[in-house]
């Protein structure tokens, strides 16, 4: 079964950039963006790359970017046993949902179509 990965901004998602849902086998890379941002980027049906960048507390000095906790995080939901219909809330803002310990998340934004990364197919 396919596993797709939600993300929402906390913003009712009712508009465009709300919210997302990303087939997890789309995910090319996850990287730190600064000491309080983390971007996934994943290839969308048009083969543009979709960029989400979660918004978080800087643990740099202490216990390391938090890309390691998201990467896990995102790993664990997209390998999921055979339990889950198909679709994981990873960072809900709207509803309160975080996968796992990703509570440490404070924003979501959504950047469809982007080329910021530097990907290409």
């Amino acid at each position: 079964m396919k596993k797709f990965l939600y993300f929402a901004d906390g913003d009712g998602a009712d508009a465009t950039g709300d919210a997302i849902q990303v087939l997890a086998d789309s995910i090319v890379f996850i990287e730190p963006q600064s000491t309080t941002t983390t971007a996934i980027f994943c290839f969308n049906a048009n083969n543009t790359q979709d960029e989400i960048i979660l918004t978080h507390d800087d643990t740099s000095a202490t216990t390391g970017h938090r890309v390691k906790d998201i990467s896990k995080a995102v790993a664990e939901a997209a390998n999921s046993g055979p339990h889950t219909n198909g679709m994981v809330d990873m960072v809900d803002l709207t509803n309160s949902i975080f996968y796992g310990n990703l509570s440490f998340v404070t924003g979501v934004a959504i950047d469809r179509g982007s080329n910021t990364g530097g990907i290409t197919v």
